[in-house]
């Protein structure tokens, strides 16, 4: 671990709530060099650039170029794995890792929910309720997510199919029509099969949402609804799969199927007892009876 992160965790409690934001996200990209300005680094945050200079001083820096030579160093020292909470280290017993991980999904399922676009929910909530079909995107890890959207959106009686591979993608958005929704998830939101399979959906006229972590990325940019978890949780791009991020998303999509449920009504819970007598008729290894 760097001097830098060190500092920062010994010191985390002593930080004002906008000091944090940046503690925290430089701690989660702690291998990675700060390769943008004051301005972009405030603008990802959403705190003022006085609030980067005043925690730079906090720290015992002397400004933002000094940050970003620290962070230099770290990129090169640090040895932690790049796709695990920073609290958590290798040395760790079973028990402070157990700790440190239920204390750091706890708190990135409360920035998310804090920093939520309530009305891009909303917003996403309706189009799904009332689309012809739902068509899901996701490679890689950000798959992970999306199988769970169409498990949850399936299960409940919706139209909805899912593609993981990137030649589907573009093939399936190709067939999409005004009617029809698409959501594209992908953490970084740079994903290309991704990114081209929604912009390909929009120009056929399908409402497009997106699933990221920041909103200033293509996969946003191309979707007419973005929700994004906050940024700090954001993927390492090539080695992605971080636990933290997996998490935030995952509750926008617990948030966002509730919302389509409850919007629908009766319906879905018709929808989800046939299914479930289904499964418990024809799928059902242990003879469980509903």
């Amino acid at each position: 671990m760097s001097d830098l992160i060190r500092h920062l965790q010994a010191n985390y409690s002593t930080l004002r709530k906008s000091e944090k934001k940046i503690a925290d996200y430089l701690q989660q990209h702690a291998q990675e060099r700060l390769d943008f300005s004051i301005t972009e680094l405030a603008r990802r945050l959403k705190v003022s650039e006085t609030t980067v200079s005043r925690f730079c001083r906090v720290i015992g820096l002397r400004g933002f170029q000094d940050l970003k030579l620290s962070m230099a160093a770290s990129s090169i020292t640090v040895d932690e794995f790049k796709n695990i909470p920073p609290a958590i280290h290798e040395g760790d017993a079973t028990p402070e890792i157990g700790r440190k991980l239920s204390e750091s999904l706890s708190g990135s399922i409360a920035k998310t929910q804090q920093s939520l676009n309530v009305e891009d929910m909303d917003k996403a909530v309706a189009a799904i309720a009332r689309a012809s079909q739902i068509y899901i995107y996701g490679i890689g890890g950000s798959a992970i997510i999306a199988h769970a959207a169409h498990h949850l959106f399936t299960k409940a009686g919706l139209n909805c199919v899912i593609y993981t591979d990137g030649y589907m993608q573009t093939v399936s958005a190709s067939m999409l029509k005004p009617k029809m929704v698409a959501l594209g998830v992908s953490n970084t939101g740079i994903t290309k099969h991704v990114v081209d399979a929604t912009k390909i959906a929009a120009k056929k006229g399908a409402i497009t949402i997106s699933l990221t972590s920041d909103r200033e990325s293509a996969l946003c940019r191309a979707s007419k609804i973005c929700l994004a978890s906050p940024v700090e949780y954001m993927d390492t791009p090539l080695y992605g799969g971080a636990i933290d991020a997996k998490v935030c998303q995952l509750y926008l999509v617990d948030l966002l199927y509730l919302g389509v449920l409850f919007k629908l009504g009766k319906p879905l819970k018709r929808n989800l007892k046939t299914t479930a007598y289904a499964l418990g008729t024809y799928y059902n290894p242990v003879g469980m009876q509903l």
